[in-house]
């Protein structure tokens, strides 16, 4: 059996990882997809009154063993190399083999897609740094180790010079937030990962900030291409390391979003959505904008939490909401949104005024929506799995769980 066909072959290995999210540790407080069973939704006349009816789901806690687990997940993927291209052709017949010696001059080869291997390499990081004795660190090291030499990265980056507009703006954003968690770590090992990726992230910063140029209006859609999810994503190592970068995305928000006002979540979610176009605007700009501006530009941008008019973004969603039972893709989708939602509410609720009334509506909202995702995990297999980590962990570390 050839080396291909040994990864190939592991595919399985996936799921079976994937029965540790039955334990109490992530599913302790879950609720049911679509399990309210009303079949009209109540009216609250303020705030506090629907605060009341929520139900209590406190926020997990990103501790030893929910990393443990979470860290399974692209440990199982990322030497799983991503599917031959299935377009069909109408003149010319496809051939593909894969690229010689792809293990040596790919570094994000597997994990279904290049950029679901760019946020499973960001998750082990993050989980690395955080926890660095896990059982598991040893091997996430030696994998990172693997996937992040300098020959690795430079096939990566000779091969996105040609690529056109491949993987812009969502992998580009991934792979400079990756880069941010690297570069803010005192670790050795991750000095010299990010010594090697920092050409690839020079160079996609730069590309970036012509992409976000040349918008004549943002890309509001609920999956890849979305605008305010690219910053979102890309804000950190901007800030921190690429004052050109930061200049522009705040330079584009502003031109972009800021006169925005009743944004239509009425739309949401679409069919594939795995993100909230209205709450990933609104959370981008809460991170931007100063907060005397901001509030006002949000109650102009979003109805009243307690409103009818909100009810679509809390919503919990399972793979049953797509009706095609062969639209995989999108059920993955849909079980993703429940963590994407939950990670834009928890942005919101922390730039909101530690007073506001909202800030806890909104982290009890994020819960509910996690508590839904964490007990589907499993529910599409690989192709749900290769990328739940990514967001699960980050709706843990933005909606932290209450110090005890």
């Amino acid at each position: 059996m050839s080396r291909l066909s040994k990864h190939l072959s592991r595919s399985g290995a996936t799921i079976g990882l994937l029965a540790l999210f039955a334990s109490p540790s992530l599913s302790q407080t879950t609720i049911q997809a679509g399990s309210s069973g009303a079949k009209s939704d109540p009216v609250f006349s303020d705030l506090a009154s629907f605060y009341a009816s929520l139900p209590v789901v406190e926020p997990r806690p990103l501790d030893r063993t929910a990393a443990l687990q979470l860290s399974t997940m692209p440990l199982s993927c990322m030497d799983h190399p991503q599917p031959r291209p299935n377009a069909v052709p109408y003149i010319w017949e496809a051939t593909y083999t894969p690229v010689p010696d792809y293990e040596t001059t790919r570094a994000f080869y597997g994990c279904y897609d290049w950029h679901s291997a760019v946020n499973s390499a960001w998750t082990l990081v993050r989980i690395l740094k955080t926890f660095p004795d896990l059982p598991t660190a040893p091997a996430i090291r030696q994998k990172l180790n693997d996937h992040f030499g300098a020959s690795n990265i430079a096939g990566d980056l000779q091969f996105f010079k040609g690529a056109g507009t491949f993987e812009l703006p969502y992998g580009y954003a991934w792979l400079l937030r990756l880069q941010y968690e690297l570069r803010s770590w005192n670790d050795s090992d991750a000095v010299r990962w990010a010594a090697n990726i920092q050409p690839m992230a020079s160079y996609m910063s730069e590309r970036m900030i012509t992409y976000l140029k040349g918008l004549q209006q943002p890309v509001r859609t609920g999956v890849h291409p979305n605008t305010a999810m690219a910053m979102d994503n890309a804000l950190g190592y901007a800030r921190s390391f690429d004052p050109a970068l930061e200049a522009e995305i705040r330079a584009s928000a502003e031109r972009l979003f800021k006169r925005d006002v009743r944004c239509n979540t009425a739309a949401e979610p679409g069919p594939s959505d795995f993100a909230s176009p209205c709450l990933m605007e609104a959370a981008i700009m809460g991170q931007l904008m100063d907060r005397e501006s901001f509030l006002p530009w949000l109650d102009a941008f979003l109805p009243q939490l307690y409103s009818p008019e909100f009810r679509p973004l809390t919503k919990g969603l399972g793979p049953e909401f797509v009706k095609n039972p062969a639209a995989i893709a999108s059920k993955s989708h849909i079980v993703g949104l429940a963590f994407v939602r939950a990670t834009s509410m928890g942005e919101l609720a922390n730039a909101l005024p530690p007073t506001d009334p909202r800030a806890p509506v909104l982290r009890r909202l994020a819960a509910i929506q996690a508590a839904t995702g964490f007990p589907l995990m499993g529910a599409v297999g690989y192709d749900g799995s290769h990328y739940y980590a990514s967001w699960a962990t980050t709706y843990l570390i933005t909606n932290p769980a209450p110090s005890r």
